[in-house]
């Protein structure tokens, strides 16, 4: 038998050829720019045009096409038909583009050429392509950056058909360079309503969708329920085996309302459950575009009746606060301090954190890293130990006035508004040392920041509590700023964002902020902010004041259009509510 030669070639793979464009795209010329803390998604006008195989073309030159086809597709009007033209006709019929996304640093590299090597007479071969891949999507549009990036190989087996070399084997899922990753998907946050009696408080989950169908992806989604990580803090409010019956949701004109059309199902659900279903899609579709989008709900084409609903997105709506010579001062909306009216002594006290509840009490100091005393118990003038312990991390209130800590591995610790402390258990911090814990303005979701000898983890779960709002246990985790080391400190900065204050072996500071489920505005990434060296403390807040930071000096700085400024001198602790 003769078997047909086969041989392994490099593909030559530059930025223009992986996007492969036969097309003009306008970019804006125009425009603000700004440097922020801010979690929006910039709307893209970018739309990649890719051509189909030229005719005779070399192998290398095929798999550049593809790539570059693959990558146009989510803002292709033919999506993804001229990316399967580079294939045999089998490997189109089980090529599944949808399977994953690896969004990879640079524009996918090749192997060096080897030299002297013929293909005439040779039917079929191998082309590699080399990339680092920083993140993946999966099938629901999560987004995950990995840990520890790596260049790595892919490999497609090309065939000859008649005359032309076509692709007859690959992975599935695609390749996507970073910097247009953003232009290619959309960050889009699904809203779900929160459990127990909180439903008309929405929580986001943020996650990525082709430009060209994000509208009937999100909803999609939306149908398919809250993901593992917010199991048990938030629910599905749709009736069992509701259905989209239409293949795609348009976008209205100026005010008209987006229809949105489901199976019959949806006829099941209370007056309240459709009102709420109605706001869940209304947010999930009005961020970026600058409105706020109204939605029309339909039984097939019948329309129903839809009251309005009053929810409220997650916002820090007290102000921050600070510690200085062993008095409370609040900043108020103009950046003054002011002296805060609780008649507060800490001079006996080594306060080393500071949390106060988004409810303005209770306010609690964490004295040395062995107790935690509540500071505005009896209006201030009996300050009370209500957690005590080795190790206690910095802690956290939430708006049900529940002051979190934990005082070693394994379990978060939780002292209710009302009644004794609850141990909350997490096996997946089994061995791990908790350092930070920050609970979202919502109450639905917690950040955990935990070493181990294997490493830091920044780790975010939903929050399950009982009837009375006590926590009770945490959801499967989502992993966060995988590839940012030596994380100390995590707070909530947006609503999907983290700002996180990290040091090195040499006590170098840094501040990043990163997104839970990647960061929107910033292609998914996490990023460190410039020029913050020298910090010992931060505090963030998902409001317009921003982010707050205090110097080993003593300096209280806020970021103003791009340069931190100082506020006030000789600050010992920061903290907005949460």
């Amino acid at each position: 038998m003769r078997r047909t030669p086969r041989v392994v070639v490099a593909a030559a793979v530059a930025l223009a050829g992986v996007l492969g464009l036969g097309a003009c795209a306008q970019i804006p010329t125009s425009g603000p720019v700004r440097v922020s803390t801010a979690d929006q998604d910039p709307q893209a006008d970018l739309a990649l045009l890719p051509q189909g195989p030229t005719p005779g073309a070399e192998p290398n030159l095929i798999v550049q096409g593809f790539l570059g086809a693959a990558v146009a597709a989510p803002t292709s009007p033919k999506e993804y038909q001229t990316a399967r033209e580079f294939l045999t006709e089998d490997a189109a019929g089980t090529w599944d583009p949808y399977a994953s996304v690896r969004v990879v640093r640079e524009p996918p590299m090749p192997d060096p050429f080897e030299t002297g090597i013929n293909i005439e007479g040779v039917e079929t071969l191998e082309v590699v392509v080399r990339a680092t891949t920083i993140a993946t999507l999966d099938t629901a549009g999560a987004y995950t950056e990995v840990a520890d990036p790596r260049k790595v190989g892919y490999q497609f087996t090309l065939t000859r058909v008649g005359e032309e070399w076509r692709i007859s084997g690959l992975d599935n899922g695609v390749l996507v360079p970073a910097n247009l990753f953003a232009n290619q998907f959309r960050a889009t946050r699904l809203y779900f309503s929160a459990e127990g009696e909180d439903a008309k408080n929405l929580v986001p989950d943020l996650r990525w969708f082709p430009r060209n169908s994000w509208r009937l992806n999100a909803v999609e989604e939306l149908l398919a329920g809250p993901p593992e990580w917010l199991q048990g803090a938030t629910r599905s409010l749709f009736p069992e085996g509701t259905q989209l019956v239409s293949p795609t949701i348009q976008e209205a004109d100026g005010d008209e309302p987006v229809a949105v059309r489901f199976s019959e199902q949806i006829s099941s659900a209370t007056a309240a459950q459709r009102a709420l279903i109605a706001a869940q899609i209304s947010a999930t579709l009005s961020e970026g575009a600058g409105r706020t989008v109204p939605v029309d709900l339909f039984n097939g084409t019948n329309r129903l009746a839809v009251d309005a609903a009053d929810v409220k997105l997650p916002a820090t709506i007290v102000q921050a606060m600070f510690l200085k010579d062993d008095q409370l001062y609040r900043i108020e909306e103009d950046g003054r301090p002011v002296e805060h009216d609780l008649p507060v002594d800490l001079s006996a006290m080594d306060p080393t954190a500071l949390a106060v509840s988004p409810a303005a009490i209770p306010i609690v100091v964490r004295d040395g890293t062995d107790r935690i005393v509540n500071v505005s118990a009896d209006g201030g003038d009996s300050p009370d130990r209500i957690i005590e312990g080795p190790d206690l991390a910095a802690p956290s209130v939430d708006k049900f006035g529940n002051t979190w800590t934990s005082g070693g591995t394994n379990d978060l610790r939780v002292l209710p508004a009302s009644g004794a402390e609850v141990t909350v258990p997490a096996e997946w911090l089994g061995g791990r040392k908790v350092v930070s814990v920050s609970v979202s303005p919502e109450g639905s979701r917690i950040a955990v920041v935990s070493h181990a000898p294997s490493g830091t983890q920044v780790q975010v779960a939903g929050i399950v509590r009982n009837e009375d709002e006590v926590p009770v246990g945490l959801a499967p985790p989502l992993t966060v700023a995988g590839p940012v080391d030596g994380v100390e400190e995590a707070r909530w900065s947006g609503l999907t964002t983290l700002s996180l204050l990290t040091r090195n072996g040499d006590g170098v500071s840094g501040v990043w902020t990163a997104g839970v489920g990647g960061q929107a505005g910033a292609g998914g990434q996490s990023r460190q902010l410039p020029g913050l060296t020298d910090v010992r403390q931060l505090a963030a807040g998902v409001t317009d004041q921003g982010l707050l930071v205090v110097t080993k000096d003593g300096d209280l700085e806020h970021e103003e259009t791009g340069v931190w400024q100082p506020l006030v001198e000789d600050v010992d602790l920061v903290a907005y509510p949460g």
